[in-house]
Order: structure tokens, then C-alpha cells, then sequence
């Protein structure tokens, strides 16, 4: 059966500008020299936390403890945890050259009491800034701080509370992008050895959206100080990404209705009629029709904008997309380009998951608010710096070229480009995670509309081929459908993988598979779901397929590729059906490789013995029958039938011509020509010419005949020929006659 990958697009990543300045540290390792069995690492043991109140004099190099408190166990932002010592301070504190502001590396740790001998450094999101409470939260199942890690959380080296301003500091820049992981991470070992009397056995890494970029940079960097990494919608390219946001904001402003307010140029209706014609097209691809597309790699083959959205005929009205619109659309999903062609960043996969808010939000509001801060202060170098109240109209007006050709671009005092300090040095260089037995699980949604699950699935194709196509020994990717940015949309968004990353470091469990179930929170779960459907999120790039059982259990799905091939469009007849002519049949578009075709022409749904080949000749016994022709596609695994659309052999007809007055008239009298289409059929009607004496006269058949005056005719004999145009039902044909006026 074919192997599904995604396929779409190829990983665009620094690697082809040598500007990545760590990757000479980190020297790839041959297959060779991989080792086959890599080491299986040992259970972390319980421990029990000693001291809290003194932790507020724990002592490291450029380390200010600001506070040591015991939390009782209870609700923190809405988790239920156990008793646990929150620890808060700073580290490498110090007033910028550049800007004059203060910058420190904030952070707060929770050490539980009953401490399950874990470390979890929980990476935020967005543009951090933020010490986020330090409760390891996942996806789904239990958090960090729940199943006894000791957690931190930190803003990554500046405040919050100055935007993307500090993106001016060059240092603010280093540690948003990876070294307020490096510093943080020692000095957090040692306060867990201090609370506890020794250091974690085991040491975890997990994050979301920018989150899951540190994560996955941390595996780059920093896979000698971790033993499991869990990153979530990782945005790992992400100076990419938000080039690709502002270019995909400037060509939904060229069709957007109101200039000011580009969420018009695409209405929730009308991404509603584009995940309807997705559902349409690809939900039964997995073995069940149930508004989901697990399958979505095989959808990408078989959905077409162009063809399977309807397109307006006139104005906009929700139910159609123009032309116009269509392109955009179909630009923005094929990935972002510069002038020239060039890939800015990855394409997207198209899943009905696009109808839900957050995807607007990311397309329409993030393009030209969230987007144009980043890009104009992190990622341009040196940095363009606008005004902060005018960063809809920087994007707007941005230059595209310049700014995805800047992200690569190191000047002055700014030593490293964007993609050098923001993205992992060498992505599919994982060999030191790899051979000290250390793990990777990785989830991204579908529907994710500003780090793309095509992204993910061209970094993991290409990890996979640089170890020899077995990197699920090591490193397993899961992607979610219908799932947006993180979590929400039309799916089921809550899964355990913390805990699977556990149990497949310390275990050797290699997680098959994740269950996920539907949140109860989640307004974007359609009414017609049951609230406890589960499904399996698969390996990639396996896919969850319904084999039997109850539609709403996970239990009734394996995780396998979907079957194949797929017809995209129907088989084509091409030719004049009517008796002695051959016609001509085209297989269609087929979803597959290495397809080969055989034929069956049928006649009113009944196979014709013997008419198995591409063409066939039309037989007398075809006459006012449906002539179809069912093609069978096969890829060496599987086979599926088409039928085309069918096509009426006409009747074989003869004109009779007669006059009236009959054979012989007076040159006085009028006459007429009466044309007979036989046999006498109720749809042998149609145009029928007759020309005599010179000069040509039309008339319509009606019930298989038609009267044509011809006026006065000249004395002498006079030829006629009637000549009948044929209709839908009845083949064209031609009669003579004569008459003799005295």
C-alpha cells in the first residue's frame, strides 16, 4: 500500500545559507556509524521535597531568588495540584547598551512535595515575555506538576510589558531565541538538588507554538541536558512563518472588500463552503464519513479548489468563492513566495478545520498586529523598527523580497540572523538525542493556519531519510485533524502525550499510538459529535482508518494508510456514439502510484462480453442504449472502480421523400416536401435542410417528420435532397426524391 508522507512541500530551512552559526558543534554522525540499539535509560525514582522557605537563599552565579513559598494543594489557574514549593527570581540581570532598558531572565519553579524524581522545563509562547505559572500543561491528560515534576517556566529573558521592542537588544534577542533555555537549565538542576538532596533522573522539555520551536530547538542544541522532548505545533521556522503571515495578509488585501478590514476578503461563510467541499471530497477517504479527514495527505491528491468549490457567477454571496478569491486562496495554500518564486515558507494542508475563529484570528488579525512587530524588530536585522502604532500599514507595505532575504541576514552588532539565533541549527541533526536514548514525540494540528503541519511533515521526512527510514525509533510525530493553532477547531484535541514520552524514555514503550478525545470546553466540536468520541492520533505518517465498530470509540479505527488509489475524477468517453464509430475512454485523474488501468464498456449497466479494451466500436444492438465504461485502477496493493458518465447511441435512421402534389406537378401549383425520419420515433426531431431546383429550404421534424413548402418550381425534373441534422436520440441521415413540374 502506499506510503502517505505529505509530500506537499519541501522543508524550507537555513541549511542552504550557511548562516547557521552553531552547526559546526553539533557534527552529523554517518548511518554507519549510528548505533543500532541505542541505550535504554533507567526509570526516574521517587523522591520527597526537604526544604522550601530556605530555598529563598539558594545560591547560583547570577541568580537572584526573589521568594521561596509553600503552595497548599488546590486550584492554580483552574489545575487541581498537589502541595508544592513555588520558588520565583531572576537571572543575569543587567541594563542594555542599545536601548537602555533593564532585561533579567524571570522565572518560577514549582517543586512538588511528592516529587516523581522529574525536571520539566515548560517553554511558553508567542513572544514570551511572561513567567507563565510553571504547571507543565500538555494537550491533554495530566500536567507536569500533577504527575510530579518539578516545573519551569520563565519570559525568556525580557518583559512583556515592552512588545517587540526588545528585539533591538542583541543579547534579548539571543535569549529569546535559545539561551535563556542554556542558562536557565543548570541553574534549575541544581535548585531541584537543593529542594530535594539530588538532581532529577530524568529531564523533560515540552511547549506550544513558540513553545514548541524552543522545544525543538532544545533538541538541537541542548539533547545532551534532556532526555525526552515534547514540542506542539512547533513553529521552528518561525522568521519564516511570520514573512509568510505578512505576504498572505497582503493578497488577502487585494480582494478583501473592505481595505481596512482584511478578514472581508474571505467571510466565516465562505470558509465554510471550502470546508464543506474539503469534507465532500476527502471525509470518507479514512472508511467513514464523520466530519473528519484523517487521511489528509491522500486529500491534498484528491481536492482541488478550483474544481470542488463552487465559483460565484456573479456576486460574493457565502456560498461561492470568485475567481479572484480562488487564486488567493489557492496561493496562500501552495505556501509563500518572494517576486521571483522563491519559497518563503512551507504550503498548508487544506482540512475543514479552517471554519473555526482561531484560523481567522492567525490569517486576518495576527498578519497585521502580532506579525509586523516580530518581523520588524526580531527578525529584519538591522532591525526596521516601525512605530508600534502603525504596524497594519508596515505590513501592508512591507517589501516582501527584502524582508525574507533580512531573517538570513547578520549586520554589526547583531552577529546572528534570525533563522541562525530563532530555528534549530541543523533540524534533522538529532544524532546525540538519538544515540544516548533519549525520545521525541511531536503534535501539530492540521488546521494550524500559522506554523504548518506540512512544515512538520517535510522536517520529519527528512529526519526520517537521514536515518536510513527509521527515525520512529527515536522521534514520533502525531498530527491532530480538524485541530487548529495548539488545540481547538473540529477536533479531537486531548491526548496524554506527556505521559507516553515518559513511558517511552524510561520504558521503552514506543507510543503506537496517542487516544484523543473531544475537550468539553471546546465550542467548535460540531452538536452532531457525541461529547465522548475518541480517536487514535497515528504514527505518521500512518493515518487513523475506521474498520468496524462504534463510529464515536478510537477502539473501532486501526492506524494504517488510507486505501488506495482514489479516483479524483471520472473515466471520460470521448467520440460520435452512433452505429460504426468508435469511441475513445480516458481512465481520469486517480490519486496512486504506479496505477495501471483495465476496461469494461457496458451497455445500459450490463457488461458487453468481450469490450474490454480503451476504445470499442458502436454495434447495431447498441442503438438508443447507455454506453458507459467502468475503469478499474490498481497500485500493486489495492483496486477501485470508476464509471463514466453515460452516452446514448443514436438510432439509425432513413429520410423519405415525398411531395405533394406527388412526383409530377404544374409549374402553377406550389409544392411541397414532406420528409419522413424512419422508423417514425417521438425524438427524431431536429433541423432538416432540403434543397431543389436550386435553392434550399429548412424546417423542423416533429414526431419524426416535417412539411416543407418550396413554393413554385420551374418546369422539368427536379432532384431533391433532404438532409437531417440527426437529435440526441436519432443519428443524422440523408434522403433524395424527385419531382417533375409541366
Amino acid at each position: 500500500m502506499t506510503r502517505w508522507g505529505r509530500g506537499r512541500s519541501a522543508l524550507v530551512s537555513a541549511l542552504a545559507t550557511g548562516a547557521l552559526l552553531m552547526s559546526a558543534a553539533i557534527a552529523p554522525v554517518s548511518a554507519a556509524e549510528q548505533s543500532s540499539d541505542p541505550p535504554q535509560l533507567t526509570a526516574a525514582q521517587p523522591g520527597t521535597l526537604a526544604e522550601c522557605e530556605g530555598l529563598a537563599e539558594f545560591a547560583y552565579p547570577s541568580t537572584v531568588i526573589d521568594g521561596a513559598e509553600v503552595v497548599p494543594a488546590g486550584s492554580v489557574n483552574g489545575v487541581e495540584v498537589g502541595e508544592h514549593c513555588l520558588v520565583t527570581g531572576r537571572m543575569n540581570e543587567r541594563v542594555s547598551d542599545v536601548d537602555g532598558a533593564t532585561y533579567a531572565i524571570g522565572f518560577e519553579m514549582r517543586l512538588p512535595v511528592a516529587w516523581s524524581g522529574r525536571f520539566l522545563y515548560q517553554a511558553n509562547g508567542g513572544l514570551d515575555g511572561a513567567v507563565v505559572p510553571a504547571l507543565g500543561g500538555t494537550g491533554g491528560g495530566e500536567s507536569g506538576l500533577q504527575m510530579g515534576f518539578a516545573v519551569i517556566s520563565s519570559d525568556a529573558g525580557h518583559s512583556g510589558s515592552q512588545g517587540p521592542v526588545f528585539g533591538l537588544d542583541p543579547q534579548a534577542r539571543l535569549d529569546y531565541g535559545y539561551q535563556a533555555v542554556g542558562t536557565l537549565t543548570p541553574m534549575a538542576k541544581a535548585l531541584i538538588e537543593a529542594g530535594y538532596g539530588r538532581g532529577p533522573d530524568r529531564s523533560y522539555m515540552t511547549g506550544g507554538s513558540n513553545g514548541g520551536r524552543h522545544t525543538m530547538v532544545g533538541a538541537a542544541r541542548y539533547a545532551d541536558q534532556y532526555d525526552g522532548f515534547l514540542p506542539i505545533a512547533p513553529g521552528f521556522n518561525l522568521p519564516q512563518a511570520a514573512v509568510a503571515q505578512i505576504w498572505g495578509a497582503q493578497r488577502y488585501a487585494t480582494v478583501a472588500t473592505d481595505p481596512a478590514d482584511i478578514s472581508t476578503a474571505l467571510t466565516p461563510a465562505e470558509r465554510a463552503v471550502i470546508a464543506a467541499s474539503v469534507l465532500a471530497r476527502c471525509d470518507a477517504l479514512d472508511g467513514l464519513a464523520d466530519g473528519m479527514v484523517q487521511a489528509s495527505a491522500l486529500c491534498q491528491q484528491v481536492f482541488s479548489l478550483d474544481r470542488d468549490v463552487p465559483t460565484c457567477d456573479a456576486d460574493r454571496d457565502g456560498t461561492c468563492l470568485t475567481v479572484e478569491q480562488k487564486s488567493v486562496v489557492s496561493d496562500i495554500f501552495a505556501g509563500a513566495r518572494t517576486s521571483d518564486g522563491e519559497p518563503i515558507y512551507s504550503s498548508f494542508p487544506f482540512d475543514p478545520g479552517l471554519v473555526q475563529p482561531g484560523w481567522g484570528f492567525w490569517e486576518f488579525t495576527a498578519s497585521v498586529a502580532l506579525d509586523p512587530g516580530a518581523v520588524g524588530y526580531l527578525f529584519t536585522t538591522p532591525p526596521d523598527a516601525p512605530p508600534l502604532a502603525s504596524l497594519p500599514a508596515y505590513a501592508l507595505g512591507l517589501d516582501i523580497d527584502a524582508a525574507a532575504a533580512s531573517i538570513y541576514q547578520s549586520s554589526g552588532i547583531y552577529t546572528q540572523s534570525a533563522m541562525s539565533y530563532m530555528t534549530p541549527p541543523d533540524p534533522t541533526n538529532l544524532e546525540r538525542l538519538r544515540d544516548r536514548g533519549g525520545k521525541m514525540i511531536v503534535v501539530h494540528g492540521a488546521s494550524d493556519a500559522v506554523f504548518s503541519a506540512d512544515d512538520t511533515a517535510a522536517w520529519y521526512d527528512q529526519l526520517d531519510a537521514r536515518n536510513d527510514g527509521d527515525a520512529e525509533r527515536f522521534v514520533r510525530y502525531f498530527e491532530v485533524p480538524g485541530m487548529g493553532h495548539v488545540q481547538g477547531g473540529p477536533a479531537t484535541d486531548q491526548y496524554a502525550a506527556l505521559a507516553a514520552l515518559v513511558d517511552w524514555v524510561e520504558q521503552g514503550h514506543a507510543p503506537d499510538r496517542l487516544v484523543a478525545s473531544v475537550s468539553s470546553t471546546n465550542a467548535e466540536v460540531p452538536a452532531s459529535w457525541s461529547p465522548t468520541r475518541t480517536r487514535p492520533l497515528c504514527v505518521y505518517p500512518s493515518v487513523a482508518v475506521y474498520r468496524e465498530g462504534d463510529p464515536e470509540s478510537a477502539d473501532s479505527f486501526v492506524c494504517d494508510q488510507p486505501a488506495t488509489p482514489v479516483g479524483v475524477t471520472a473515466p471520460v468517453v470521448s467520440g460520435q456514439p452512433d452505429v460504426g464509430r468508435t469511441l475513445s475512454a480516458t481512465p481520469g485523474e486517480w490519486a496512486g502510484e504506479n496505477l495501471a488501468f483495465s476496461y469494461r464498456w457496458l451497455r445500459d449497466g450490463v457488461a458487453i462480453p468481450g469490450a474490454t479494451a480503451p476504445t470499442y466500436l458502436v454495434g447495431s444492438a447498441d442503438q438508443g442504449k447507455a454506453l458507459t465504461v467502468e475503469v478499474t485502477a490498481s497500485d500493486g496493493s489495492g483496486t477501485a472502480n470508476a464509471t463514466s458518465a453515460g452516452v446514448t447511441v443514436r438510432w439509425v435512421s432513413a429520410a423519405v421523400v415525398t411531395t405533394t402534389p406527388l412526383l409530377v406537378a404544374a409549374a402553377s401549383r406550389p409544392v411541397t416536401v414532406t420528409v419522413r425520419i424512419l422508423p417514425l420515433r417521438a425524438d427524431a426531431e431536429g433541423t432538416v435542410t432540403v434543397t431543389t431546383a436550386g435553392r434550399t429550404f429548412t424546417g423542423t421534424a416533429a414526431d419524426g417528420k416535417v412539411a416543407i413548402p418550396v413554393g413554385k418550381l420551374p418546369r422539368g425534373v427536379h432532384a431533391i435532397v433532404a438532409v437531417y441534422e440527426g437529435s440526441a436520440a436519432v443519428a443524422p441521415t440523408k434522403g433524395y426524391g424527385v419531382v417533375v413540374v409541366r
